[in-house]
């Protein structure tokens, strides 16, 4: 006998069902869920549980399926680090007072008004109080894919495009390999620039409806999300979320309702977005000099130059990166996105029966005009006068050319989504075949530079999958199959680019961390400092809340500091970087001497006493080595990466 619902349960059940089935509702949910999931367990792909972050390498703290990579260095020790420091002050993080102000190319807050919403995902951390710390960790880690993916397809569905082909955008961004190398990045600089301006749309068509307040809400929380467009990594942030806001404005402006609604929408949106924006670089005002006055990267202008075939092209062909280190370059360089697809593009616009007007297609127009923009800008030699192009000269062209393939995946998802099924195979073969062409020609140059391991076999098999699926889904555009077969054979090269990491390794459980945290509090209340000699025992300091003359220098030096050490300013030179790291060598008896790798990393070889003669508030040091110094007095001992580490106060 079957049991039955009582009829007002049953019908309860049946409405949410078809909720959930209409539309993508049932993807947006299941979405949701993962995320949830994540979070709950703490599940990431960081790189934090590498060996030498942990306080016993042979029996590592928590669950970890996949190998930490060390080419994620600027992950582990600063993006991460941070966060977790976040976590464990729930405030700023405790940064070297060595360095300038970081909070705009790292977003997190310190004691700005603005920047406490425009770096809303960096304010939640603060929560560690209530939240469990591997949960914020995970949240904020996933945050960015979230928006991402519930965000690309509402703003093609506005754009009276295809929800499915937004879903299809999104994942290939995701699974590009220039964002599984470096550490989801190009998501994390265009999921809140998309977010806002599908909520400036969603304002627009409110306002058009006669309605006032929720638009007017949804509008300012959209300028808010677009108010971070320059931090971060602004190179990126640039060639990635400038299309999307100039697609947004002008599809609206140019709609055919009345200019009220049109109006306030963008103004409102535009207004909030320079209010919060240009207050956030007002409160990091110092920071940003500092980092404009640095040796390196400072206010350099780069110029257009053409980039390798092999690397524009071969992001389908980088599978063997997951196995093999390339050779002259490191992975996150080599790595890329689906460029080819500009290929499919131009195969597509000239075989199509309707001509794209300009109203109508005004997002097309724009990602094209601007595609065709940083095309142009990797391509050719232009000289030194191209220095003086705007904006273009912000970007290097091998950065340009590692991410101007996510422009490639969200114009071809558009111009599918208007792409009528062709009665031949004409069409859907000639692109296939033009795009496992240039595939295949980019994998061989790969082959002979690069990636000397990538396997003879995969030379053919890439360049065919990529023409099946080309093939396929310029044939049935409309059919579910062809688009998952092209996001499985997009999830090939990248499945095993980074770990599966549950919790957060050692950083925080383990008895060195916990160690460390206990006295971080105090140190801070006190105005003490420690400093370390290892970036392993730096990250350790960093990542527990513990305040420390050594480890990260990311915008720039805080002049006036370094001058304790260097009163003539003589070494300049050698610490005046940004964008890394700081680092001492005790050498107790010995002359101060700077080094420098020509880029990031400043290095201080220098007596303990000294340093502290300098610093007065210098507490103690960590060593990787004992020392003998009349200044120094062995406090204790931690253990950290398998060794010895010894704590010394300095009087």
């Amino acid at each position: 006998m079957k049991t039955r619902l009582p009829a007002p349960a049953g019908d309860a059940v049946r409405s949410a069902w078809r909720w959930v089935c209409v539309n993508d509702r049932a993807a947006r949910l299941g979405t949701v869920l993962v995320f949830v999931v994540l979070v709950l367990f703490g599940i990431t792909t960081s790189s934090i549980g590498i060996s030498d972050l942990r306080q016993d390498p042979a029996d590592p703290l928590g669950w970890q399926f996949g190998k930490s990579r060390p080419i994620r260095s600027d992950e582990i020790h600063a993006f991460s680090a941070i966060v977790l420091s976040i976590l464990a002050t729930h405030g700023a993080p405790s940064l070297s007072p060595l360095a300038a102000r970081a909070d705009l190319v790292h977003r997190f807050p310190t004691d700005g008004f603005f920047e406490q919403f425009v770096f809303f995902d960096s304010t939640l951390l603060r929560a560690a109080a209530v939240i469990p710390e591997h949960m914020l960790f995970a949240a904020h880690w996933w945050l960015p894919s979230l928006i991402l993916l519930l965000a690309m397809p509402t703003w093609f569905h506005q754009l009276g495009r295809s929800r499915r082909y937004g879903w299809f955008a999104a994942i290939l961004i995701i699974l590009s390999p220039s964002n599984a190398w470096w550490s989801l990045q190009p998501v994390a600089l265009i999921a809140y620039t998309l977010g806002g301006c599908a909520l400036m749309i969603a304002a627009y068509q409110r306002f058009e409806r006669g309605q006032r307040f929720a638009p007017a809400a949804l509008a300012a929380v959209g300028g808010i999300l677009i108010a971070g467009l320059p931090t971060f990594y602004a190179p990126w942030s640039l060639l990635l979320g400038l299309p999307v806001l100039i697609a947004s404005t002008a599809w609206i402006l140019l709609q055919r309702s009345g200019w009220a609604p049109r109006l306030k929408a963008v103004l409102i949106t535009g207004g909030t977005a320079v209010v919060f924006g240009a207050g956030t670089l007002f409160e990091n005002r110092e920071g940003l000099q500092a980092l404009f006055n640095t040796v390196y990267p400072g206010s350099r202008r780069a110029e257009a130059d053409p980039q390798p075939f092999g690397r524009l092209f071969g992001a389908p062909a980088l599978g063997p990166l997951q196995y093999f280190e390339p050779v002259g370059v490191n992975a996150s360089e080599l790595s890329s996105s689906f460029t080819v697809f500009f290929v499919w593009i131009l195969v597509l616009l000239l075989a199509a029966q309707w001509r794209p007007g300009f109203r109508d297609n005004i997002a097309e127009w724009t990602f094209g005009s601007w595609s065709a923009l940083w095309i142009v800008w990797i391509s050719l030699d232009l000289g030194p006068m191209s220095q003086k192009f705007p904006l273009l000269n912000l970007v290097t062209p091998p950065r340009a050319a590692q991410v101007v393939g996510v422009l490639a995946v969200i114009l071809v998802s558009l111009l599918l989504s208007r792409w009528s099924p062709p009665a031949s195979w004409r069409v859907p073969l000639l692109a296939g075949a033009a795009c496992a062409l240039v595939t295949g020609y980019a994998a061989s140059l790969l082959k002979a530079a690069d990636l000397p391991e990538l396997p003879d076999a995969q030379i053919l098999l890439v360049p065919l999958a990529v023409g099946v699926a080309v093939a396929a889904i310029t044939k049935y555009p409309q059919r579910l199959w062809p688009l998952a077969l092209c996001v499985v054979l997009a999830a090939l090269p990248v499945a095993r680019a980074n770990p599966v990491l549950v919790g957060l390794g050692d950083l925080r459980a383990s008895d060195a961390a916990k160690a460390v945290a206990a006295q971080a509090p105090a140190a801070r209340a006190d105005g003490k400092l420690w400093a370390a000699d290892s970036p392993e025992l730096n990250t350790l300091l960093l990542s527990n809340g513990m305040p420390s003359l050594s480890g990260l220098q990311r915008s720039g030096p805080d002049a006036a500091a370094w001058q304790k050490l260097d009163p003539e300013s003589a070494y300049a030179n050698k610490w005046n970087r940004g964008g890394g790291y700081i680092f001492f060598s005790w050498a107790p008896g010995q002359p101060t001497t700077y080094q420098t790798n020509d880029f990031d990393a400043v290095g201080v070889t220098i007596d303990p006493c000294v340093l502290k003669g300098a610093w007065q508030n210098l507490d103690r040091i960590v060593s990787s080595q004992p020392l003998q110094a009349a200044c120094l007095a062995l406090v204790s001992e931690l253990q950290w990466e398998g060794k010895p580490a010894y704590i010394y106060t300095v009087r």
